[in-house]
């Protein structure tokens, strides 16, 4: 879409073509599928209705959408609520149907309107969409008239107009036959946001997976293939992994060619049959049959890769005989799964009944995910050193690429290979399947783990730095860039093929040659699977035990009250030869991680290998034939019919206690599944009595706590989070290392306010010290609550205030800030008040425009963009320009032009250099004039670059002048967050401009006003904000805005530098604390000012800091409170409430041993800093308005405005300080500080700073500057800064007091002041500016 001033005429004739092109397809779709829409319709069509002829009048449609809305309606509040731990979290469908037809891909040759059509079909990719998504909540198919099937779930208790049968027979095509409906207000607003859909992944993730499922692109098949599966790895943005396993089937259609080059349409065959059925034989020569693929994917939290494909395979038969049948199949089918739970470590499996009986094994322990592959599949195609050097490459973080020609195989080894290392997790990229499209990502600087076809190996071959992993030929290639891998410690290597060498027999294989088989299919089938196991089992514990020897002493080396690991002390410990390993290994990520569990001295399964290894080798000297004979005696291959299973205490404490135990594992089976469910708790209600009667009758402990731990998650199924958490509660007597802190902190906080006062007066809440601290830890205050934004929540005609304006921006995430948000309500209303709701709609549709066309850029440049942390803002059409044709990019550092037909680019500009810019005209022989845009660079040498962007020149003029300003405004203020400010209303700049091209919307009556509102910077840069003092900028360092991640900026209170050590591998770390109006106490890294944490306990605001006994943070509130902070977990879990009145300000002695808080009616409290003993009271008179205190020499000094006391520890008045001018007026006091033996005083209405002696309190000097008043004083290597109420900072000279020169600071009072360590000076604004700067206390000019 092409920006512009005006409206955009040829949008009409394109949406003219396209309608035609439906109306095609449809009558296409009508004509091949009547039988079957006609026999669908019957279930919608009342009692008295016609059932063979369809309907034909308009109003049909609306009848069925309000009767299925009613149905909807009856059953929103009886759904059936999610099992928090269930096997799979929802199916989706990818593929082609007779709603999608054939779309050759982007990458494809083909092309319908050059004439391609049917006869490329079997030769070019095709371009496949998301089908369907199902959960236990809601069927979403979104390339259907009908996306959400409103009889889904099944429940057979509901009365409504319709059959439930209904539901079994909805297909998301079933309205196809129905005429289309005109699009109304309402329906156009559906493509601002979709309806929440109560799905656990994002429409990014779903919308991610079509490549996936076709990873070597997607082709339509002329014989049916056979059925294949693989399996692939989803991380989302938080990093949570997620496990999909992909089962690829193909369905037969006819294919036919839509007139005019509409594209190809799809009629799905009702059987497997090589005939067609048609009604018009003339139409033979334009049909052709084909198989198309379907991928169905099943996705789970836990990696169950063998029993999800167990589950698909089951499906296999029905879907060849009937596969017009796969929606409602996989309806049935997806609901059961989502039923079933996954159980915890334990011994208690969950077997249930899917056409034969299948079993959800536990994990072998809480920390670990379950074992559900075949994990000596690594062994199969590498030998025992080519192991150890992949799994060394990948202790030592290497770019690490698996090659293989069937995509299948790529998942499971490198999951084997996420086993092998465990307790250690990889960190970084893990991608197992990249996709053809996505081979670029093999380029991306960094560590990652990735996966891709063999066929690429020559290019992936030409990678620097890469490790390639050939599954197909069984080689470990080392690029020559990467410098020399180190080995597996050679002990630790040794051991682990001896011990591989033992326990290879207990490969099922091997293990049953010298046994017969078993009389049944079922026993045999029973007893592979149970020596499979135990051959699993013994694969991790023997590369644990590998580990363990590659780590042994670490704990030796920490001390855990320091958090310290003596890193050189460990080296040096080390064999000579093994060093290089270890000197790599320590500086990872995965060791990080390692190091912290041993700081944190956690108990967990490598804990329990290493004592059992460290018990082994005091007792028999460590001999490996010791270590191998535990193997044995613990293992299940000497004795297949006793399953080993792991005992639990009762504490995870204890854990590092349990042994191998001989108790055999057990099964639950799962009720009988069965369709329709009378409610929606009938199934859950089922399972709960069986446990129920299992837990009164078990009597070993684990087999019980894990029957409360499945009780509990089908309670909260049920939709009883109280009875479940009752269950939970009981796991601290049973087995407290499977409680589910993720499960319970979620359910606590989705309680209902009456919901959580009722859980705090139940007798277990109670007693549950656990529950009770997850409550409290939920809890905490926001500024907001983004209410979530329904389609049906914008009214369907009217306005929107500017209330509801910004919560719907809020939401949206395309603003947070208010300012930005009531500049863009102003623009796009003209000042009048209220937005109609069409303009928001423009406005919307236009930002996710832009946001989508930024994804047209060159993967190759994207890659050099990204390095830089660059942002691409907006993109031109195509152009011609002084390097050619091609297209202008705009990104928030520079203009760069893209060369058509190529990835090549060339820079045109930095934004910080550009002199000028200059719209004219272009004149040519052909084309009479063009408009064009000039720039011109501040380097003489560079010529003009000229670009004719015609009808966007004015649009790029705009957007262009935003940007620079923003660049210069930036490095004139030392504030790289204006970059991003800027960048973001460039943004909402070319939305408003984009949005107008609609001539319906308010603002395209008064484009340049609007456009204007929004030109912030611009503005700001006509008002002298892009220049400053040589004095100023020789001293600023850094600006930066404390409230960035704050919808509104608040006022920076108070201030204090806490001191460390610059690039310190722990803690020790310097810290800028920023106490701010909102009431939280921020904490930023001293040395590059990201921030670290936020405190956010106060109720009011925090207005004063101090630093207590090097170890504590004590912070002074509105609310009467102080509160005692911990400089290192950031955690105020003390607090002090002895004060009357707002704390002001807070001091200590010499030693720190001793604290002084104050607050405004005169109470000054003394306290004893380690004990947190009140040890005095003292009590000033006749004052409402202490607001600073100091100690100096043993007594304290107490500004009270009015005057400043000087008081001893026992609270007697020793002397006062009133600051009289010529005129004998008292002067209000608002700032001092002690200083060189002078008390140093700031007149708070008057641009006065006095100096006085300190013993005598006799004035010394009195300095006079043009200001409102002083707000706050510092200190600095002999000089003082004044801070003024109107943003200004003042300096004097200590020891002459000399006024020195004048600084521009900030647009509003300086708030806060304080210095870092002598060499920096920090000062904070109010609310209008709400920025900090730091300032270069060294050389100034005069």
């Amino acid at each position: 879409m092409s920006v512009s001033w005006s409206k955009d005429t040829e949008a009409q004739a394109g949406s003219t073509a396209t309608g035609s092109q439906t109306s095609d397809r449809s009558a296409a779709d009508e004509k091949g599928n009547r039988s079957r829409g006609r026999s669908i319709l019957k279930s919608y069509k009342s009692e008295d209705s016609n059932p063979q002829s369809p309907p034909q009048s308009p109003g049909s449609y609306d009848t069925i959408s309000r009767i299925a809305l009613r149905h909807m309606m009856s059953l929103s509040d009886s759904k059936i609520s999610k099992l928090p731990n269930s096997l799979i979290e929802m199916c989706v469908v990818v593929g082609m149907d007779d709603d999608t037809g054939l779309k050759y891909s982007r990458r494809s040759h083909a092309q319908p309107d050059r004439g391609d059509g049917i006869g490329e079909i079997f030769r070019q990719p095709m371009e496949p969409s998301v089908l369907a998504v199902i959960s236990n909540q809601l069927a979403y198919f979104p390339q259907s008239k009908v996306q959400v099937d409103p009889f889904y779930p099944p429940i057979a208790a509901v009365t409504t107009p319709m059959s439930p049968a209904s539901s079994q027979g909805f297909a998301p095509h079933a309205m196809r036959t129905l005429p289309p409906r005109r699009l109304s207000v309402t329906a156009r607003r559906l493509s601002i946001k979709p309806r929440a859909l109560p799905f656990p992944h994002n429409q990014e993730m779903i919308n991610s997976l079509p490549p996936l499922c076709f990873p070597g692109d997607c082709f339509v098949q002329e014989t049916r293939p056979e059925d294949h599966l693989h399996s692939v790895v989803l991380t989302s943005i938080s990093g949570r992994r997620s496990y999909a396993v992909c089962l690829i089937t193909h369905r037969q259609y006819s294919v036919k060619q839509m007139p005019g080059g509409g594209g190809l349409c799809l009629v799905e065959c009702p059987s497997s049959t090589t005939t067609v059925r048609q009604t018009d034989s003339d139409e033979s020569n334009d049909k052709l049959l084909c198989w198309v693929p379907t991928c169905i994917v099943l996705i789970s939290q836990q990696p169950y890769f063998t029993l999800l494909k167990e589950c698909l395979s089951t499906l296999i038969p029905q879907l060849k005989d009937k596969p017009y049948t796969l929606f409602h199949v996989l309806k049935e089918f997806t609901l059961q799964l989502t039923m079933v739970p996954i159980p915890p470590a334990g011994p208690v499996s969950i077997n249930f009944l899917l056409g034969e009986v299948l079993t959800v094994h536990p994990p072998e322990h809480p920390d670990k995910p379950v074992v559900d592959i075949t994990l000596h599949l690594p062994f199969l195609l590498f030998s025992v050193d080519q192991i150890l050097q992949i799994l060394a490459c990948i202790l030592t973080q290497q770019r690490i690429v698996f090659l293989s020609h069937d995509f299948a195989l790529i998942t499971p080894i490198i999951e084997c290979f996420m086993m092998y290392i465990l307790p250690f997790k990889w960190p970084f990229v893990y991608v197992p399947v990249v996709w053809n499209a996505m081979l670029d990502l093999l380029e991306a600087p960094g560590c990652y783990i990735m996966g891709c076809s063999s066929a690429h190996r020559l290019r992936i071959a030409q990678i620097e730095g890469l490790v390639m992993v050939d599954l197909d030929r069984g080689q470990v290639q080392v690029c020559d860039t990467v410098k020399a891998l180190p080995s597996i410690p050679t002990r630790a290597a040794e051991d682990f093929k001896e011990k591989f060498q033992q326990i290879r027999t207990g490969c099922f294989d091997i293990a049953m040659l010298s046994r017969p088989v078993a009389a049944s299919f079922e026993a045999e089938k029973a007893r592979r699977e149970k020596l499979q196991r135990a051959f699993q089992r013994d694969i991790t514990d023997l590369f644990l035990e590998l580990l363990v020897i590659v780590f042994r002493d670490t704990s030796e080396y920490i001390n855990t009250e320091l958090r310290v690991f003596k890193q050189e002390d460990f080296l040096s410990s080390r064999a000579k030869e093994d060093r290089e390993f270890y000197k790599q290994v320590l500086h990872t990520e995965l060791f990080k991680q390692f190091k912290e569990d041993r700081l944190d001295q956690k108990k967990d399964y490598y804990t329990q290998m290493e004592k059992r290894s460290h018990r082994l080798s005091v007792i028999g000297g460590g001999s490996s034939g010791e270590l191998s004979r535990l193997r044995k005696t613990s293992s299940l291959v000497s004795n297949p019919a006793e399953p080993r299973v792991m005992t639990r205490k009762s504490s995870v404490n204890d854990l590092s206690k349990s042994l191998p135990s001989t108790q055999k594992s057990v099964n639950f089976m799962m009720p009988p599944f069965r369709l329709p469910l009378s409610t929606p708790q009938t199934y859950y209600e089922e399972c709960i009595d069986q446990l129920g009667y299992n837990i009164q009758s078990v009597k070993t402990p684990t087999v019980k706590a894990s029957y409360l731990f499945l009780r509990g998650m089908f309670k909260i199924g049920c939709g009883r989070p109280l009875d479940g958490l009752d269950d939970f509660h009981s796991l601290h007597t049973t087995d407290l290392s499977i409680f589910p802190f993720r499960a319970v902190e979620q359910v606590i906080d989705a309680l209902s306010i009456p919901d959580k006062e009722h859980l705090h007066k139940q007798d277990f809440y109670k007693k549950a010290e656990i529950l009770r601290k997850i409550s409290q830890r939920r809890k905490r205050p926001q500024l907001s609550q983004t209410p979530v934004l329904h389609p049906e929540d914008l009214p369907q005609e009217g306005v929107i205030e500017q209330s509801e304006f910004i919560k719907h921006m809020q939401y949206t995430e395309i603003a947070i800030d208010l300012d930005v948000i009531e500049r863009v309500f102003n623009a796009l209303t003209a000042a009048q008040g209220y937005l109609d709701t069409e303009t928001f709609i423009y406005f919307h549709d236009a930002w996710k425009e832009s946001e989508a066309e930024a994804d047209e850029i060159p993967t190759c440049v994207f890659d050099h963009l990204l390095k830089n942390c660059e942002t691409v803002l907006k993109l031109s059409s195509l152009i011609r320009s002084d390097f050619g044709t091609g297209r202008l990019v705009l990104t928030d550092k520079r203009l760069f032009f893209l060369i058509e037909g190529s990835n090549e680019y060339k820079e045109v500009i930095l934004l910080r250099n550009i002199d000028k810019l200059e719209k004219f005209d272009s004149i040519y022989l052909v084309l009479q004039s063009a408009p064009a845009l000039r720039i011109f660079s501040k380097r003489e040498s560079d010529p003009p670059f000229v670009a004719n962007l015609k009808a966007e020149r004015n649009c790029w003029f705009t957007l262009i002048t935003e940007m620079w300003a923003g660049r210069n405004i930036s490095d004139a203020q030392k504030d790289p967050q204006v970059v991003q400010q800027a960048a973001r209303n460039v943004l909402l700049l070319d939305a408003v401009i984009r949005s107008a091209e609609n001539p319906g919307a308010t603002h395209a009556r008064h484009l340049d006003a609007a456009a204007w509102q929004l030109c912030h910077f611009t503005r700001l840069k006509s008002e002298g904000m892009a220049k400053v003092t040589p004095e100023t900028s020789s001293v600023l360092v850094h600006k930066f805005n404390p409230s960035s991640n704050e919808a509104q900026r608040t006022t920076v209170e108070a201030m204090i530098y806490t001191p460390g050590k610059i690039g310190s591998d722990d803690d020790n770390h310097p810290r800028l604390w920023c106490a701010m109006g909102s009431g939280r106490v921020k904490v930023f890294n001293g040395s590059n000012f990201v921030l670290e944490a936020e405190i956010d306990e106060a109720k009011d605001r925090v207005c004063c800091l101090q630093l207590v006994r090097g170890d504590q943070v004590w912070a002074g509130s509105f609310d009467t409170t102080i509160y005692i902070i911990d400089v290192v977990s950031y955690t105020a879990n003390k607090q002090l409430v002895e004060h009357d009145d707002i704390v002001s300000d807070i001091t200590t002695d010499e030693d720190s041993s001793m604290a002084y808080t104050a607050s405004l009616n005169g109470q000054v409290n003394v306290w004893d800093t380690q004990s947190l003993v009140l040890k005095n009271t003292i009590n000033l008179d006749n004052t409402d308005k202490l607001v600073s205190i100091k100690y100096y020499k043993g007594n304290i000094w107490c500004c009270t405005k009015d005057d400043i006391r000087l008081v001893n520890l026992e609270g007697e008045e020793l002397r006062r300080l009133q600051h009289i001018d010529a005129q004998g007026v008292p002067q209000l006091i608002e700032a001092f500080i002690i200083a060189h033996d002078m008390v140093w005083t700031g007149c708070g209405r008057q641009g006065v700073v006095a100096c006085w002696d300190v013993n005598t309190l006799s004035k010394k000097k009195e300095m006079k500057v043009n200001c409102r008043g002083i707000s706050r004083l510092v200190e600095v290597k002999g000089r003082i800064w004044a801070g003024s109420k109107q943003g200004k900072i003042h300096r004097f000279d200590c020891k002459t007091g000399k006024y020195m020169n004048e600084l521009s600071a900030h647009d509003d009072a300086v708030r806060a002041l304080c210095k870092a360590e002598d060499r920096y000076v920090i000062t904070g604004a109010g609310s209008r500016d709400g920025k900090v700067a730091v300032w270069r206390a060294g050389a100034m000019r005069f």
